[in-house]
């Protein structure tokens, strides 16, 4: 693993920010009036080019292609501090346009999609990513679930990149929320999820099954009711 990779790579990925941003422009504006939505969004561009060079390179094509997307989000973040605006309303923003984005997309596919992910067809590959980030300072163990067991498949992971990515750019209070991605992304595809061990404990440990709930941490989950009250 390491940082500065990205460096070269400024004027593709601060297009990739302004495409990134624009999707997300109507949200902001619903939420914050369009002058105030301006500011953030101008604010987010001026900080992305002091995130980009700390985006680490883990020289793992899946895991890469996420924390590049975490950097995007990580400016918006920032744009919406600056302005005052707390993280419990960055990640429930995030939640909200993760939904809308999948919610024209017919529920058989997206289950269909789900049962894929966690295939045993998929297995060897995923495996192979986890082997890959292991190999670059990101260890990840896929594990298949046993037919006594609740769970199809587990991922553990330590030294996550992404929590340390965005802690090194000031985003620390990210943390006791920032497997929301993850769960999100689970409900979209019909999937139960529950994490048994937290980044608190030094390891994140996930638990998929085919069917059945997500179990969202308890504080994403406060965000959730707070934002449907």
């Amino acid at each position: 693993m390491n940082t500065g990779y990205y460096i070269n790579k400024t004027v593709r990925l601060s297009k990739s920010l302004d495409r990134y941003l624009t999707k997300l422009e109507k949200p902001l504006i619903l939420r914050y009036g369009e002058t105030r939505t301006n500011v953030i969004l101008s604010k987010a561009k001026n900080h992305y080019p002091d995130i980009i060079p700390k985006i680490p390179f883990v020289n793992t094509p899946m895991y890469d292609t996420l924390l590049v997307l975490n950097s995007r989000m990580m400016a918006l973040k920032k744009g919406m501090k600056d302005e005052g605006i707390g993280v419990e309303e960055f990640v429930s923003l995030q939640i909200e346009t993760l939904r809308k984005q999948t919610k024209n997309i017919p529920v058989f596919i997206k289950k269909l999609m789900g049962k894929l992910y966690i295939s045993r067809i998929i297995r060897p590959f995923l495996k192979r990513v986890g082997q890959s980030a292991t190999n670059n300072s990101w260890p990840t163990e896929v594990i298949d679930g046993k037919k006594d067991e609740d769970f199809a498949m587990e991922i553990i992971t330590t030294n996550c990149q992404m929590l340390n990515f965005m802690c090194a750019v000031g985003e620390e209070d990210i943390q006791p929320y920032c497997t929301f991605a993850d769960f999100t992304t689970a409900e979209t595809l019909g999937l139960g999820l529950k994490q048994i061990s937290s980044i608190d404990t030094g390891t994140c440990a996930y638990c998929f099954n085919k069917k059945g709930k997500v179990h969202w941490p308890d504080e994403v989950q406060k965000i959730i009711n707070d934002s449907t009250n």
